[in-house]
């Protein structure tokens, strides 16, 4: 059984089987080795610390586990689905006008460059007013935090 969030395509938490010396029971479809216990885990290579009973409530531990322990920080930095798609559709809609009328893509995303500044720095300080470090704040930006220290640090520290 495995467990989805819609805003983490990229992951797919399961209660995984653990074998009798604490090791994690490969993933295949078919398992038929004695197993002691669950943990929880995920597709990207997370596992939860705790073993929990080898029972249909372990398996549901394992579940809560995955969407107490390991989704809430990766949602905290995941921009919400219907989000990405305006934002993928606006982009498809301003390479179309660009290629049709490009003086109006260009006012167009001269106004858009406007607010983004503004919103990325309120964001950035949002972020960091909220405890993030910078290696979390360039990671959400796809920036080392280095980068993202050298480009905020005026906006958000004291």
């Amino acid at each position: 059984m495995t467990f989805r969030c819609a805003d983490l395509p990229d992951h797919e938490g399961f209660a995984a089987p653990v074998l009798p010396g604490g090791e994690q029971a490969p993933t295949s479809p078919v398992f038929t080795k004695t197993f002691v216990g669950y943990r929880a885990s995920c597709s990207c290579g997370w596992s939860d610390r705790r073993q929990l009973p080898p029972t249909s409530e372990g398996a549901k531990d394992a579940e809560y586990r995955w969407w107490s322990r390991h989704v809430p920080p990766l949602l905290a930095a995941a921009p919400p689905k219907e989000l990405v798609i305006k934002s993928d559709l606006l982009c498809e809609q301003i390479v179309r006008l660009a290629g049709d009328r490009p003086l109006a893509a260009l006012a167009l995303l001269s106004q858009v460059e406007s607010w983004q500044r503004t919103l990325l720095d309120q964001a950035v300080a949002g972020a960091r007013a909220a405890g993030a470090s910078w290696a979390e704040v360039g990671e959400a930006m796809g920036i080392s935090k280095q980068a993202a220290h050298e480009r905020f640090r005026a906006y958000t520290d004291a």
